[in-house]
């Protein structure tokens, strides 16, 4: 006399149904598309990393050599960099004695070896992390290019800069192009 449904909770079985047949059988429309529920739902990345990224991170390398023969290179400029410290006093006033010209000069020296090991460990981490698939270094290296454009314009151009220039806003466009998007393309979880 008693009928149960075995089906259990939430399942259609012979009694209790009500002539609904589920959202598949609604009039025709498509089901719901699912939220991801892991890796096996993610977006497949590409086996191996696309061309345009791997020459992007070449040209990276190349900035980091580019950069290290720049603030090596500085060494060679020190009779400039005297006439820019005799410069500088003159205009503060300040007596140019040859200590004070050398303090300059050295003062000069150590900060473009300090920035220039810095530009050498951006290029190579920005290098790394974009070969990685990272989609904020691939905006970071981008920050760094329209930065190093605005650089080059305030300071003047030499045959090193130029290089520097072209190397990364060509690095910087390839990370753009639309063949290495998949390998920056992750999956966003929704966080509760």
């Amino acid at each position: 006399m008693s009928e149960t449904n075995s089906a259990g909770p939430g399942t259609s079985g012979t009694s209790g149904t009500s002539g609904r047949s589920g959202a598949s059988g609604m009039s025709g429309m498509p089901p719901m598309p699912a939220w991801p529920r892991g890796e096996e739902d993610a977006p497949a990345r590409p086996a191996e990393r696309p061309r345009v990224v791997q020459l992007a991170v070449y040209l990276m390398y190349l900035g980091a050599a580019l950069s290290a023969v720049s603030a090596i290179a500085v060494f060679g400029s020190r009779d400039r960099l005297a006439n820019d410290a005799r410069e500088m006093l003159r205009g503060q006033k300040q007596p140019l004695t040859p200590d004070k010209i050398d303090a300059t000069v050295n003062t000069s020296l150590t900060l473009y070896v300090v920035f220039g090991v810095l530009a050498v460990a951006l290029w190579i981490l920005m290098a790394v992390m974009n070969g990685k698939g990272q989609p904020r270094a691939r905006v970071v290296a981008t920050v760094l290019a329209v930065a190093n454009v605005f650089n080059t314009v305030l300071t003047g151009l030499s045959i090193v800069g130029l290089a520097l220039l072209l190397t990364g806003t060509a690095a910087a466009v390839m990370l753009w192009l639309p063949a290495a998007r998949p390998w920056f393309t992750t999956t966003r979880r929704l966080r509760v």
